[in-house]
């Protein structure tokens, strides 16, 4: 299967997103066991007749959660596609998304001596595999 150019565009996304998958893991994990409430101005008020289990609700809503358990599958996927990579591809990945400077596949090609076909082709392989994992192609 061809991958389009809306699909290569996601894909870098979601590599995107891998480069910070334990920050947003973390966030998403202290959204649901910390939800916003809104003050109780019902002070000293009655009895609830909710049996509390504190921890059991803590994993249903964890489990239950489509974002957390999307961002999970990210990072099974992005790990087994990393532990894939050539060291060309990981070089490529070191400069595209761990720099502290932006780099385009341009510049990315310039920096490891590519042409401008020859960067693009190997960016196509380096988004399949992460394609591949998440069974986006």
């Amino acid at each position: 299967m061809e991958l389009s150019k809306r699909k290569l565009a996601y894909l870098e996304e979601l590599y995107s997103d891998y480069t910070n998958i334990n920050n947003l893991i973390a966030t998403r994990v202290l959204e649901l066991d910390h939800p916003w409430k809104q003050t109780d101005e019902n002070i000293g008020g009655g009895r609830s007749s909710h049996i509390s289990r504190p921890q059991e609700e803590i994993v249903i809503k964890r489990e239950n959660d489509i974002r957390l358990q999307w961002l999970l599958k990210l990072q099974v996927a992005g790990d087994k596609a990393v532990e894939q990579f050539t060291d060309e591809q990981q070089r490529m990945y070191e400069l595209k998304y761990l720099s502290n400077d932006y780099y385009d596949w341009e510049i990315v090609g310039d920096i490891m001596g590519c042409s401008h076909t020859s960067i693009y082709r190997k960016r196509y392989k380096f988004l399949e595999l992460l394609g591949k994992q998440i069974g986006y192609c």
